[in-house]
């Protein structure tokens, strides 16, 4: 424990010490990275902070050996391809270089963490033959590390974020190796985050310095390295390549909503753009420190998970991924809708942004894709909880015959009763109900069918109850998601600058709360609505009070919480109670406005 110790403080020291050093250095020498407009900060900034964390972290697994009093084997091999990449990386900041040339490094570094045997071993136990099986593990670990190593480049986009991922990632694989006993490998994942750490001091928001592409690229590829290097407990698909794929999840989100939203626009997956997931929390409404504590929250979500999954049994790590992986699914495409650029025309676009369009907007594939997620885990919940929590290996072969039908059954019904045909943002009483039959019509189908085919012993009726309660619950949530985010988004962006009362707590009362909570360039903020019947006071509506009747708008006045009242009650019939309203805003300096929907002729 002296020894993981040392090392984990020595790179915390080094780094806070060395980047302080580049950051005074660059200042006085005038290496800043100037602000862009597909960038994000809005200063200039000193770079290459990345030159720190790199040094630290060999400088301190250097001075952990000789400081230890037995021999630590630190197997240095696997940071040459790091040095490369850091290299590639640095020369970067300083010439800049294609984005072919920066791949062509990347291989070349991947090359050389392969030739010292780290690869994955995924296709080993699945192929008869091991000398086989290492092709396609090859490829596997060329697209892994090559990948990752880019996801965390396009994940310093941010202050603070880049560093704190590494770091979190860094003490989970930390975690990884202590219960695995891999004290080695531990030592280089404490050096990385100890050195992440140190960094990230001058980097949060708002930063000093920024690490550039020397830091990102190193930090990504070694992680990336570091996952597939460790020899997982488990021999389960969950541990050879779920572990390491859900622990950098992160990484994985933020590069496929970027590339994905990119090419729909018409636009180059490899730019720059403020079109991030970290771009779009604070278009959502947080600002920069929230949503990084929202990124960091995922990041150690996710990397708690990949530390269960070892331990879990293999049937309930099939309960566990697929929720979060559908969970962090919707938060994206949920994340995609933002406006943060302005998109491109689909006329003007590239053949396959117009296919991607038509594929996903109009044919609402990423929706069926999703719904094959859903009926799967629904079917294989009502399976799990009706025997105990468990699965046996009877029970999984009567899953797996009985799901093509529920597949086949459930999309027949889906489309017959129009499921794909609802807006989820403004999801009501109708889709629902057509939920609840496309439900019913799908369970009866396939029970229909597998008794049929394989008797009326092959399933207990409670496993298709259990099913259709579980699939209308997942296709409630999914779907009211938006709207519920919408909400969320509203309610956090109505912080405007004119305090209103809405005097009427109708139909139209409601609608004119929602308008303006859902336009923030309005920037009004309901502080509470106003209704002559007393016995609406104490409720909601859209998460705003019903205060109170006339006297309440007295009180309000008074303590001069309101720039303005909106009428929204019929006022045929009501000019009275109209008049008070008026009088005693004038009093006040108060002003008035009532909310008008009418039809205009315009041609």
């Amino acid at each position: 424990m002296l020894t993981l110790a040392i090392q984990f403080l020595s790179a915390f020291l080094i780094s806070t010490m060395g980047v302080y050093a580049i950051r005074q250095a660059a200042r006085r020498v005038g290496w800043f990275t100037r602000p862009r407009e597909d960038r994000w900060h809005t200063h200039p900034t000193p770079s290459f902070g990345g030159i720190g964390v790199f040094f630290a972290t060999l400088l301190s697994l250097a001075l952990t050996t000789q400081l230890t009093a037995h021999a630590v084997d630190i197997p240095w091999v696997l940071l040459i391809g790091a040095t490369v990449v850091f290299g590639l990386g640095l020369y970067d900041d300083i010439r800049h270089i294609t984005p072919q040339a920066k791949l062509v490094g990347q291989i070349l570094a991947a090359s050389i963490v392969i030739f010292f045997g780290y690869t994955t071993l995924f296709f080993t136990p699945r192929l008869a033959d091991n000398i086989a099986a290492q092709i396609p593990n090859i490829l596997l670990t060329f697209f892994w590390l090559v990948g990752i190593t880019n996801a965390f480049n396009l994940l310093d986009n941010m202050d603070g974020l880049a560093a704190g991922i590494a770091c979190i990632a860094a003490a989970i694989l930390s975690f990884l190796f202590w219960r695995g006993g891999d004290t080695e490998l531990m030592l280089i994942s404490l050096a990385i985050a100890g050195s992440a750490l140190g960094f990230l001091l001058f980097n949060f928001p708002p930063a000093s310095i920024f690490m550039g592409d020397s830091g990102s690229l190193f930090l990504g590829f070694t992680l990336a390295v570091l996952a597939i290097a460790r020899q997982p407990q488990a021999s389960n698909v969950f541990a050879v390549v779920g572990v390491p794929t859900v622990l950098f999840l992160l990484p994985i989100l933020d590069t496929t909503l970027v590339m994905v939203t990119r090419l729909l626009r018409g636009q180059s997956p490899a730019q720059g753009g403020r079109d991030h997931t970290s771009h779009r929390l604070v278009a959502f409404g947080l600002s920069e420190r929230q949503a990084l504590a929202v990124l960091y929250t995922m990041a150690g979500v996710s990397g708690v998970v990949a530390i269960v999954l070892e331990s879990l049994d293999y049937d309930l790590s099939l309960v566990l991924v697929p929720l979060l992986l559908i969970s962090l699914a919707l938060f994206a495409a949920y994340l995609g809708r933002i406006k943060v650029v302005v998109a491109s025309s689909p006329k003007g676009a590239s053949p396959l942004a117009r296919l991607m369009v038509e594929l996903t907007y109009r044919r609402r594939l990423l929706e069926v894709a999703l719904d094959f997620f859903l009926i799967s885990v629904a079917l294989y919940l009502a399976f799990w909880v009706l025997n105990g929590f468990r699965m046996t290996s009877a029970q999984l072969g009567v899953f797996s015959l009985s799901l093509p039908v529920a597949l086949g059954a459930a999309y027949l019904s889906f489309f017959a009763f129009g499921v794909y045909r609802g807006v989820w943002k403004y999801i009501g009483l109708d889709e629902l109900l057509s939920y609840i039959k496309s439900v019913i019509g799908a369970v009866f189908l396939a029970a229909a069918v597998v008794y049929a085919v394989y008797g009326r012993d092959f399933i207990s009726p409670v496993v298709f109850v259990l099913f259709a309660l579980l699939l209308f619950l997942a296709l409630a949530a999914t779907r009211s998601s938006f709207r519920i985010l919408d909400s969320a988004a509203s309610h956090r962006s109505a912080a405007g600058e004119y305090k209103v009362a809405i005097y009427g707590a109708g139909d139209t009362g409601e609608m004119a709360a929602r308008w303006i909570l859902m336009n923030p360039a309005l920037k009004m903020q309901p502080v509470g609505f106003l209704d002559d019947d007393l016995l609406n006071a104490g409720r909601r509506i859209h998460g705003v009070k019903i205060l109170g009747g006339f006297e309440e708008l007295n009180k309000l006045l008074e303590k001069s919480r309101l720039d303005g009242v909106i009428v929204t009650f019929p006022i045929p019939g009501n000019e009275a109670r109209l008049q008070e309203i008026i009088a005693a805003c004038q009093r006040c300096g108060c002003w008035v406005k009532t909310l008008r929907l009418e039809f205009e002729e315009i041609g």
